[in-house]
């Protein structure tokens, strides 16, 4: 069974439990849990820092600000051990490692900025962080196709492949990607 799957049936399995234990209840322990669990949700979303707005960022192209934050983000996680130890609250099903996360957009960043060479860099330390983080591989595999590397493009993007990313949508990106690239000579 795959990570992801392994998670979201752990999740599943948490939210069918507190529902049944919710009902065997009383109802004013039911209003305790339910605090317990807004509880959970809210440090969840105060440990995520900066990451939300880096994300936002990056979104609107703000490249350089992005960049900036996850880095701030970074030093946030290495910081304080309970923002790591909530990490799996924000970090999504693909990694539950939030340095590996942090420098995984990182990498996305200087992609989206050509800056290829300081992408593979970091998408590497993202893998070396969490060799199963598939988004990690796909990018890489994104970065080396736009590199004109088509052998290493594939290599990467079966490992990512191998970790639940999607085959197809990758497999396009990288033909785009390497239809893009510019013959040397």
């Amino acid at each position: 069974m795959s990570r992801r799957r392994r998670q979201l049936l752990g999740w599943f399995v948490a939210t069918v439990a507190l529902v049944g234990v919710a009902l065997l209840l009383p109802a004013d322990l039911v209003f305790v849990l339910a605090g317990l669990i807004w509880g959970l949700g809210l440090a969840g979303f105060i440990a995520r820092g900066r990451y939300g707005k880096a994300r936002a960022l990056l979104a609107q192209r703000r490249y350089e600000a992005a960049f900036d934050e996850l880095l701030a983000f970074e030093q946030q996680v290495k910081q304080d051990a309970w923002r790591r130890q909530l990490a799996f609250l924000f970090t999504g099903f693909s990694t539950t490692n939030p340095l590996a996360l942090a420098r995984c957009y990182q990498g996305v960043v200087r992609l989206e900025q050509g800056r290829l060479a300081e992408a593979e860099a970091l998408l590497a330390s993202a893998v070396e962080q969490d060799a199963g983080f598939g988004l990690a591989w796909a990018n890489r595999a994104l970065g080396a196709a736009m590199a004109g590397d088509a052998a290493r493009a594939r290599a990467f993007a079966a490992t990512a492949k191998q970790h639940d990313v999607s085959g197809a949508k990758l497999d396009r990106l990288l033909d785009d990607a390497l239809s893009k690239v510019k013959p040397q000579g």
